[in-house]
């Protein structure tokens, strides 16, 4: 990570630390704050941190206003570290920028400035104009990137994709009598559970659901029997299970069916077999399940025709305000967001095995690349392990298909 010595860039090494304090208290609304970012704020006067605060949860109080609320002594002439450029609208809160000048800071330091075009330097400017020192760019990498699911949906109206692969070390998802249970350690699952709540929506297709009979849900334990206990799922928090399903093909008695009540479902299906299913989408709706229909897009025939991806992905932004999306899906699925150029990032489990076998079972289908220097090209963003695995962050290298 991009440090600053003394003074370069205008920043000081307690300039640094106090904004890797709200960095830090930023990360403590993970997953709470959509269709807000994750902010943090710290205020200090006299070298002494006299009070902090971070943005709870959407509807809640900005960072900065907490960080207000939370102070016990004077706030003229101190300096206010927030970690994203203070607001100037009017949403459910008031605007940051106006309780700064209120209160008389004497300077602000801002981490990354808000892609938001109703923001977009407009705080920054106010708060200049009342007389306020203003710096920025203190750690501005670190902090898009904590906020990159907020950047991207700014930026495109679309959600956050998050491919999450688990994998055997030769990139294989199971064995050829399809087993894949378990591939990944115990912790790896954990793990997987943790991102399920934090990004709010599963996408997986019908392969998958009929392969392997999922639940989709975040868990508070693994094992092999559940109750509606065991899932983590607040009353005040909205999850979805989001299934592509050209021919509606999912069974009655599966469990995504079965646990409906749990969390809202969206079954997307193609227009034209509509007629054909009417009698079983209406059993499907009885239980609460959502049935949207799309075009299919590609060559014509059986199974070469795909479900627009694209537009789907418009529908759950606009229609459900999903922002975002964990993808945990089979092969068929992963490639067809991969050849849309719709994945944003790669969360891979790499397990310590070795199984071999039918290319049907990879990672990835087929892609039509026949040279290397032609390879889809992704960018290392970190490594950790958990249990016995690695887990591998990644980004596409570009958009290239």
């Amino acid at each position: 990570m991009k440090t600053f010595s003394k003074n370069r860039g205008g920043f000081t090494s307690d300039d640094i630390k106090y904004m890797k304090l709200a960095v830090r208290l930023a990360e403590k609304g993970r997953g709470k704050t959509s269709p807000n970012p994750m902010v943090g704020a710290v205020i200090v006067k006299d070298g002494k941190i006299i009070s902090k605060g971070y943005h709870k949860k959407a509807g809640c109080a900005h960072a900065e206003i907490e960080a207000i609320k939370n102070c016990k002594e004077p706030l003229e002439g101190s300096t206010m570290y927030v970690t994203l450029e203070p607001c100037t609208i009017y949403g459910k809160t008031p605007p940051c920028a106006d309780e700064i000048i209120k209160h008389k800071f004497k300077e602000v330091v801002i981490g990354c400035i808000d892609p938001n075009p109703l923001v977009n330097g407009r705080g920054v400017d106010l708060i200049k104009k009342s007389g306020i020192s203003v710096r920025k760019g203190l750690l501005e990498n670190e902090i898009s990137a904590q906020n990159e699911i907020f950047f991207k949906n700014i930026k495109t109206n679309m959600p956050f994709v998050c491919c999450k692969i688990a994998s055997s070390i030769d990139g294989k998802l199971a064995t050829k009598t399809s087993d894949s249970k378990w591939i990944t350690s115990e912790k790896s699952r954990k793990m997987v559970q943790h991102l399920r709540k934090e990004y709010g929506c599963v996408l997986t297709g019908i392969n998958t659901v009929l392969a392997d009979n999922p639940l989709l849900l975040p868990r508070k334990k693994l094992g092999a029997v559940y109750s509606n206990a065991d899932f983590d799922i607040s009353e005040n928090q909205k999850f979805y299970r989001v299934i592509l399903d050209r021919r509606l093909r999912i069974k009655l008695n599966s469990n995504i069916v079965k646990t409906s009540n749990l969390a809202k479902t969206i079954i997307f299906t193609d227009t034209k077999n509509n007629l054909k299913n009417k009698s079983k989408a209406n059993k499907i709706k009885e239980e609460g399940i959502d049935i949207m229909l799309v075009d299919t897009i590609g060559k014509s025939g059986k199974d070469s025709r795909k479900l627009d991806i694209k537009e789907i992905l418009d529908i759950l932004y606009k229609q459900y305000g999903i922002t975002s999306i964990l993808l945990e899906a089979g092969p068929t699925a992963i490639t067809s967001f991969l050849r849309n150029n719709l994945i944003d990032k790669f969360i891979i489990f790499l397990a310590p095995k070795i199984i071999g076998g039918d290319s049907k079972y990879s990672m990835f289908s087929k892609l039509d690349i026949d040279k290397v220097k032609n390879s889809l090209k992704v960018k290392f963003a970190g490594t950790k392990k958990t249990g016995e695995d690695v887990v591998i962050f990644a980004y596409p290298a570009e958009q290239q298909l």
